[in-house]
Formats: C-alpha cells, structure tokens, sequence
C-alpha cells in the first residue's frame, strides 16, 4: 500500500511541476477515469473529493460536512458546545436581514454560517457590551445575528488573508 501511495505522490509531483500540458491532461483524463468509478461504487468519498476541489473556486469555501464537523468543536463563552446559531436558523436570519448567505469568490453559505458563529463564539461578551448589554442573552437576536453577519463578512473579505477559513479551521 505504501508503495502505491509513494508513487502516486511522485506521478503528482511530477505532473504538478513540469509545466508540460501533456502531463497534466494525462493526469487529470486518469482522475476523471477513477473519479466517475468511485462516484458510482463510493459516492460519500466522490463527494469529498468533490469538495476538495470544489475550494478551489472561492476564497473562503466550506462543505456542508466540514462545517457540521467545525460547528460541533466550537466552545462559546459560556462553555456551550456548537454553534450558537443552526444553519437554517442563520439562513433565515440573514435572508430577513436582506444579507447575502454566498458571495463568490468571497464565500460560500457554509463558510460564512461557521465564521459567524465562531465570532459569536469567542467575542459575544464583549459585542454585547458594545450594544450596551450586559450579556449577550441580553441583545436582541436579530440585533446580534446582524453583528455577527456584518463582522463575518468583513473577516471572509478581509484582503489581508484572502483564504481565512480553511487555514483558520484546519480544513
């Protein structure tokens, strides 16, 4: 087995280096050969390899399962577990406030669901104290939902670390 994966990792390196066009098409004409044979026989594992790639075309882009995994490991303030805000109940939160759940190449829906809550997560005290409360329960939910749409846009724009979220996370 680890033969085959050394020469995988050489064949890649190979193409991924050469420049040659021709190296490329005949890597990418096997990844697709393989690709469409595991979305048949495997489609869990064609769908994260899709999500892989997927990444490629924003900045800031998270499937619907890595943010289920991120949202899960997220400890707010008050030593809650998860995110403070369910995906569709920050869907809904956004759209009423006539925001934006995607904005490519910026970010995807789930990206931003994630940073929101991790924003939440680590600086609700003291986004409550801002708004003049004395705790976050304290705000209003759509005043805070808002807050932390707008600061989670602003953190997935930033042209300062263009490609925030899969660093940030891990993924």
């Amino acid at each position: 087995m680890n033969e085959i994966l050394e020469r995988y990792e050489e064949l890649y390196e190979d193409m991924a280096t050469s420049g040659n066009k021709e190296k490329m098409i005949a890597f990418g004409e096997a990844e697709k050969c393989i690709f469409h044979k595991l979305a048949k026989e495997h489609p869990a594992i064609a769908q994260m390899w899709l999500d892989k790639l997927e990444a490629m075309h924003w900045k800031n882009y998270l499937s619907k399962q890595e943010a289920e995994e991120i949202a899960n490991r997220l400890v707010n303030q008050n030593g809650r577990m998860g995110a403070h805000w369910g995906y569709e109940t920050f869907k809904a939160a956004v759209e009423s406030l006539g925001g934006k759940m995607s904005d490519k190449p910026f970010y995807n829906c789930y990206a931003l669901w994630i940073t929101a809550n991790m924003i939440y997560s680590d600086h609700a005290q003291s986004v409550a104290e801002d708004m003049g409360a004395s705790t976050p329960e304290a705000v209003p939910g759509e005043k805070m939902a808002l807050s932390m749409y707008k600061k989670a846009v602003e953190k997935l724009k930033d042209t300062d670390r263009p490609k925030f979220v899969r660093g940030y996370f891990g993924v």
